[in-house]
């Protein structure tokens, strides 16, 4: 019912949805070592509303305003509490070295202001990424799309990303950075999109329990994320990833 990758909804009987299967098949030890949404941001809830309205132009100042100062909190205290946990799942024995954001292909003018969340929560080099516009890009991998400006060669890189929907782009950037030299990287996302209409996401909600789900995390224990960062070379080869999931104290 959860996606082993991103841990949305999948099918009955399928260890990851289509998406990261087809991304696996796409890219297979290409793909990002750990995967770790922060939380569910389901359609028309707070957590989504804060992630449109963040970078919207549509919005009122104020609005974008708060609604970054609470996704830089959310990010913050996830990497303070639960970053550890994400660096040992994705084999990073001294956590990560350089941070990466997942860069936008809007075409938007100027500094995407996931840019400025991500820096003000992390005190990591951060490289430059940029897209390559010749590149066609849909929901598949295609490491080409990204252009990794800075070196990584031996490095261990954070990447940060505001919503998953497909993961084509955060994985087209893991794909890229290790395609440049990269040793492991660990993308968290601030939010796995849920659409509350689509008839898996009904039984998948109701097994993530009740309450505001846009927020809330799955209630695993410190010990079970430990256990799991553990059993990483056992239950989950890197190149399929392990998913950290935490609760939100």
């Amino acid at each position: 019912m959860f996606c082993r990758t991103c841990r949305g909804p999948a099918g009955a009987g399928f260890a990851r949805c289509y998406q990261c299967e087809l991304a696996l098949s796409q890219a297979g030890s290409l793909l990002a070592d750990t995967v770790a949404p922060i939380g569910y941001a389901v359609r028309g809830g707070p957590l989504a509303r804060d992630l449109r309205n963040y970078k919207s132009d549509r919005v009122a100042t104020a609005a974008a305003v708060a609604a970054a100062a609470r996704l830089r909190e959310l990010l913050a205290a996830f990497l303070a509490d639960r970053g550890h946990l994400v660096w040992a799942a994705a084999g990073m024995t001294a956590g990560p070295t350089v941070a990466a954001v997942v860069p936008s292909g809007q075409g938007r003018p100027g500094a995407h202001p996931l840019a400025g969340v991500a820096r003000s929560c992390v005190e990591l080099p951060v490289v430059p990424l940029s897209i390559v516009p010749a590149e066609v890009h849909s929901r598949g991998v295609n490491p080409r799309w990204v252009r990794v400006g800075d070196p990584v060669a031996g490095g261990d890189v954070l990447v940060v990303d505001d919503t998953w929907v497909s993961g084509g782009s955060a994985q087209s950037t893991a794909a890229a950075l290790k395609l440049a030299g990269a040793r492991r990287v660990a993308v968290v996302v601030l939010g796995r999109h849920v659409n509350p209409a689509d008839p898996r996401s009904a039984v998948f909600l109701a097994a993530a329990g009740p309450g505001d789900v846009a927020f809330r995390l799955l209630a695993q224990s410190r010990l079970a994320l430990r256990e799991s960062a553990q059993k990483l070379s056992e239950c989950c080869p890197p190149a399929l990833g392990v998913f950290v999931m935490v609760a939100r104290q």
